[in-house]
């Protein structure tokens, strides 16, 4: 399609010429499929909280001091495997030459309890046997704790297929709590799955039995939900709801839905499916998703529609699962497909990409202060863009985004507690790249998931950064909160148009979470405090608020 062929409609040449060409720096865009795209994606959310396992036994108490006292020059050991004498008598500190009643030599033998403790193996005990003490010498033993049985119980046909995830927890080996743990928790992590891990004393001395109470959980969970959380220009108020089907097939498989629709006729759906690859963790994931938009309000005499199809595949696995730490790692392959069809005039644009992300996920949960949670994910994302038609020729002229490119993405938040109810929270996202980038692959700023002062679609480039602080209170059923929101984004990474390359924002405001049985809300309100008026959005609305409620069930 020429120029000329605007001539009769000149109404429409601006609207074409801006759909055409990508990105200027500070000019209005008009939203099309891969910023749609991109606008689905969510924040990270922070991990659920890890089951307690209370697999431990505690410390013997100390007898009562007094009584006689005997001196002890040497101290022997006997059972110990995990550690040498050496290690062991070195915990004690200077002992020797000095005397000690029997509740003495008893907290010496606690004192190594508690270093087997500390170093993972949550059963192991030193005893103080009976004894002549002769010569000054104290005799201790050392019961490691070895596992006797380990076995999966409960929903019969479960159990037979659990049991493979107990595999590596073998009788006779010592109890130790990072692999007891890891065990225990992927089989927790199944979808529909309900385990309680006990150890029960076994039939030998020093032996414990393992056994795993496996059961079904929920067969169907999800959401349903209301917010006024979108574009303005393809749907500020979405309807939401998802689905999660879990162990349809066999033992920890899950098949999603995801479903929304908004007041100006957007439609996304997403469906996936997950499944164990064996015991190990390793687990695989194919999804499809397809979102239809329509441009209305001050776009509408556009008569803009489109669509964007992501197909997918992957693979993640958990390096490091406990009940304090956890690191997964993970590997995708992503093919989009992107269109946008101007009707009025009469344009159509087409965008395929292939792209590979590989990410790593990571939580820890700490003592530090009143302890804390932090958590977040880093992605580096290499891919390809293939633009057809008109788009390409004007792309080879302006961004050149067309190509390989790669994009480094990190997202990492903290919640601290101060006291029983308050905490502060903190969160930095950031993306960095070297090419200019697709809409598609965008960082972005506004909204409820970023500064929560300016409508979503502002504020978007192939660089940015971005970081959320929050002060919240824990009243009981309801968690209000004060916030503060800033972002800056480079708009292109190399720029082919005078003007201003940056846009920088900041916000302010209070809100208040809500969750009662299974219903949830959250409401804020942000004023503005840097970054002017908002160039997304043709309304200058001040405050913003946003409301969203969902029922879990």
């Amino acid at each position: 399609m020429t120029l000329a062929s605007f001539s009769a409609r000149p109404h429409y040449l601006v609207l074409a010429l801006a759909a055409l060409l990508p990105a200027a720096a500070g000019a209005q865009q008009i939203p099309n499929a891969g910023r749609v795209l991109q606008e689905q994606a969510t924040e990270p959310q922070p991990p659920a909280p890890a089951p307690d396992l209370n697999l431990s036994s505690p410390v013997p108490a100390t007898a009562a001091p007094g009584g006689p006292q005997a001196g002890v020059s040497r101290v022997e050991l006997t059972g110990n495997q995990a550690f040498s004498s050496e290690q062991l008598l070195a915990q004690l500190g200077d002992y020797q030459g000095k005397s000690y009643d029997l509740a003495g030599m008893q907290g010496l033998a606690n004192q190594l309890t508690r270093y087997y403790h500390d170093a993972g193996y949550p059963f192991a005990r030193v005893y103080l046997p009976a004894q002549g003490l002769e010569r000054g010498l104290l005799r201790l033993q050392v019961v490691e704790g070895r596992y006797g049985r380990v076995q999966a119980e409960g929903d019969a046909a479960l159990a037979a297929k659990a049991q493979s995830y107990l595999s590596p927890l073998r009788s006779g080996d010592i109890i130790e709590s990072a692999p007891l743990e890891r065990a225990a928790l992927l089989l927790s992590d199944l979808p529909g799955i309900a385990v309680s891990p006990i150890i029960r004393p076994g039939q030998q001395m020093g032996t414990g039995d393992l056994m795993v109470q496996v059961e079904r959980a929920d067969r169907v969970n999800g959401s349903v939900g209301l917010d006024n959380q979108g574009n303005r220009y393809t749907g500020q108020y979405r309807a939401n709801a998802a689905l999660s089907i879990n162990s349809p097939f066999m033992l920890g498989d899950q098949i999603t839905l995801r479903a929304q629709h908004t007041s100006e006729n957007l439609n996304y759906g997403d469906v996936g499916y997950s499944a164990p690859l064996g015991s190990s963790g390793l687990r695989g994931r194919i999804g499809y998703g397809y979102t239809g938009y329509e441009l209305g309000k001050e776009f509408s005499d556009l008569d803009a529609h489109g669509t964007a199809k992501v197909a997918s595949m992957g693979l993640s696995y958990p390096l490091v699962r406990s009940q304090s730490r956890n690191l997964t790692v993970g590997i995708d392959f992503l093919h989009k497909k992107l269109r946008d069809d101007y009707r009025a005039a009469e344009i159509v644009q087409n965008k395929f990409s292939n792209s590979v992300p590989v990410s790593a996920q990571f939580d820890l949960r700490d003592s530090l202060g009143g302890g804390g949670l932090t958590y977040g994910a880093v992605t580096w994302t290499p891919g390809t863009l293939k633009l057809d038609g008109d788009l390409a020729a004007g792309d080879r002229v302006s961004a050149r985004s067309a190509g390989h490119y790669s994009k480094l993405n990190l997202d990492i938040a903290r919640v601290q507690s101060i006291s029983s109810r308050w905490s502060l929270f903190g969160r930095f996202s950031g993306q960095w790249t070297n090419d200019n980038l697709d809409s598609s692959e965008d960082f972005g700023l506004g909204g409820p998931a970023g500064v929560r002062a300016y409508p979503v679609g502002e504020g978007y480039g192939d660089r940015g950064w971005l970081t959320q602080l929050e002060v919240r209170y824990a009243a009981g059923a309801i968690s209000p909160f004060a916030f503060y929101d800033a972002g800056r984004v480079q708009i292109s990474t190399h720029p082919w148009l005078a003007g201003d390359n940056f846009r920088q924002v900041a916000g302010a405001g209070v809100g208040a979470r809500v969750a009662v049985g299974g219903w949830r809300g959250e409401a804020t309100v942000a004023w503005r405090t840097d970054g002017g008026g908002p160039q997304s959005d043709n309304r200058d609305v001040k405050p913003l608020f946003w409301l969203s409620a969902q029922y879990l069930f």
